[in-house]
């Protein structure tokens, strides 16, 4: 039974979007958390300074205003994600860059993974690769391979990502660890997800390698 993107993101946008809404939630918090007590440190020397009669010490507020200045930037990342997350449901069929898309879904569920010990190292193609279909089931389409991914993995794995054109001229992005995979890819989530692209998942006998294969 084909569904429609509509379909499937009623169906199961809502929980990725919360998902991924909670992840990026506490990493501004994290963000605003180190910027407290920041200023807090700042309002201590101050007092201190004015308490002594001297002016406040150049080099400690420097270090201060520039460990500020770094969470802001940090924060203003990570809004700009989850604004890029939130218009990808604009348009059901676009053009999509395929890595671009690794990059925001790598770093839209970056803490997700490093709470697990797993780090992932992106290679980007040496030309720019595309692939057609909607920029927020991609996006979830990744996610959900991640998630397979990493089940079975263990503290301290490196997952390497990187898309390429096979030997047949088709787009592929594969996902490769010294460590094996859980074997179950076949989920229905993903499955649908996949007839939107005409994809298919090939997981080699090691269970070490998983390719994201767009034209089936």
């Amino acid at each position: 039974m084909k569904h429609t993107v509509q379909e499937i993101t009623d169906q199961y946008g809502p929980a990725y979007f919360g998902r991924m809404g909670a992840s990026i939630s506490h990493d501004i918090k994290n963000c605003l958390a180190i910027m407290n007590e920041n200023v807090g440190l700042m309002s201590d020397h101050l007092m201190i300074a004015q308490k002594n009669g001297a002016p406040p010490n150049i080099e400690r507020f420097s270090g201060i205003v520039q460990r500020i200045e770094k969470q802001i930037s940090r924060a203003d990342g990570i809004i700009k994600y989850l604004n890029t997350l939130s218009h990808s449901m604009d348009k059901p069929e676009q053009q999509i860059d395929l890595d671009e898309a690794v990059t925001l879904a790598l770093a839209l569920g970056a803490r997700i993974i490093s709470n697990k010990g797993i780090k992932e190292n992106h290679t980007r193609a040496a030309d720019k690769l595309y692939v057609n279909g909607s920029f927020f089931f991609l996006l979830f389409l990744i996610w959900s391979i991640l998630e397979n991914v990493t089940e079975n993995l263990a503290s301290g794995a490196v997952i390497n990502i990187f898309s390429m054109k096979d030997e047949k001229s088709q787009v592929c992005l594969n996902f490769q660890c010294e460590q094996p995979f859980a074997p179950d890819f076949g989920r229905q989530v993903c499955c649908q997800a996949l007839n939107l692209f005409q994809a298919k998942i090939v997981l080699d006998d090691q269970h070490t390698r998983v390719g994201l294969v767009f034209g089936k």
